[in-house]
């Protein structure tokens, strides 16, 4: 399908040439023009001989000189996701609350948006077509959820019906110069123990382009009475599998894994540019190091204010939010409370502050006293939502405008 234009950037390129939201690109010099990738890759060369049909249905061609301190100015609509054509036994999006937001159920395995934003895929839906594509478009790294490299295991897991092997595709990936992330979920009893040791060797050995392995804990929610019986990593678990990550290189272990364990959070040189950090690994980490950085400015600006403050956490995290607030309390006494939220509406084996939901935070705080909430940004999406479809402006009227959102860096949504 050509690729629909929803918007137009009135000092763009695109725009002095006339086209205008609701074109539709056929092809740029030749090429097809099919999604968001296509139009960044073959939109990228100096001349741009572009043939469009515009919203009256007239065919058209724009010859544009492209002027590098000058955007194109393309916006292409939003981008359809492809979704996932497996059925995992551990996926999230199964033991999701029902009847709630439609996004929360999407299951995205789109190759597409694993390069654009490091989203984790399983191959499992990919066409020789697509990979050809991947290899012209240079789409590197791709982000892949590998969980077994034993083709048996692999697919008891994923439960799809299709021949596949994910080793003969890592492989052929590697060959044609693209890098990879790769993540595996443990599900105890399954993929741990001699398993996760023969992922683990398969994966750094020679000949796969694997810039990083990922090893994170399986999520179970409540919402599982229909599904397969699987168990939580275990304590003694956590601690087997911070031992067997050591022995491998680029090998990372979850910040959850390291709390489950009850073990330090490894210091920064472990974690090397955190080529992980949206999956758990090394957040908490590069939130003491920011904290180093940036806790005389924060210090100072809530220093001003006359309120008093509540750091709210999820359980895991507890510890780590608990130290920063106690050096808080030794520059500004009673400045900073600390308190950590039970999960109910995904249940209490859900422990991280990413996955918290606005109505557990709103019932679990005493709005009652004279103080300021202090949210992290994680608890909400892109769009500044909560998992339970609760914006920042309506958690902070629920809170009587006592709300602080502070992001990684400690800087602050909406000042104080």
């Amino acid at each position: 399908m050509p690729l629909e234009i929803a918007v137009v950037a009135p000092d763009g390129l695109a725009a002095e040439h006339s086209l205008q939201a609701g074109d539709t690109i056929i092809s740029i010099n030749n090429h097809n023009i099919i999604d968001f990738l296509d139009l960044r890759f073959f939109g990228a060369e100096e001349i741009l001989e572009i043939d469009y049909k515009n919203s009256q249905g007239q065919f058209k061609q724009a010859i544009i000189h492209q002027n590098w301190d000058i955007p194109l100015g393309i916006e292409p609509v939003p981008h359809k996701c492809r979704t996932c054509t497996n059925d995992c036994i551990f996926c999230f999006v199964d033991q999701m609350r029902p009847d709630f937001r439609e996004t929360l159920y999407i299951k995205d395995d789109d190759y597409k948006l694993s390069f654009a934003f490091g989203n984790f895929i399983t191959l499992t839906n990919l066409t020789e077509r697509d990979y050809q594509k991947i290899f012209e478009q240079r789409l590197s790294p791709l982000y892949i959820s590998v969980h077994s490299t034993n083709p048996s295991l692999h697919r008891k897991m994923l439960r799809y019906k299709q021949n596949f092997n994910i080793m003969e595709k890592l492989k052929y990936l590697s060959k044609n110069g693209i890098a990879l992330h790769t993540q595996i979920v443990v599900v105890p009893g399954w993929n741990n123990g001699d398993e996760l040791l023969r992922s683990l060797e398969n994966l750094t050995s020679p000949g796969l382009n694997v810039l990083s392995v990922g090893i994170v804990p399986v999520g179970l929610t409540k919402y599982r009475n229909s599904l397969i019986n699987l168990k939580n990593v275990s304590p003694e678990l956590a601690k087997e599998l911070i031992e067997l990550s050591d022995k491998f290189p680029k090998t990372y272990c979850s910040d959850e894994i390291y709390l489950l364990a009850d073990e330090e959070i490894p210091s920064a040189n472990l974690y090397d540019d955190y080529p992980q950090l949206e999956n758990g690994i090394g957040m908490i980490r590069l939130m003491l190091e920011n904290w180093q950085s940036c806790k005389e400015a924060f210090i100072k600006e809530i220093a001003a204010t006359n309120s008093s403050f509540v750091f709210v956490t999820g359980k895991l995290a507890f510890i780590y939010i608990s130290k920063i607030a106690e050096e808080i309390n030794e520059i500004l006494p009673g400045k900073i409370s600390t308190i950590s939220v039970d999960n109910i509406f995904f249940g209490p084996s859900v422990t991280v502050t990413g996955l918290l939901a606005g109505e557990d935070i709103l019932s679990q705080i005493n709005t009652s006293q004279n103080r300021t909430v202090v949210l992290s940004s994680n608890i909400f999406n892109e769009n500044g939502l909560t998992l339970d479809n609760m914006s920042k402006t309506q958690l902070k009227d629920k809170l009587d405008n006592k709300l602080l959102i502070v992001n990684e860096d400690f800087s602050f949504w909406n000042h104080i």
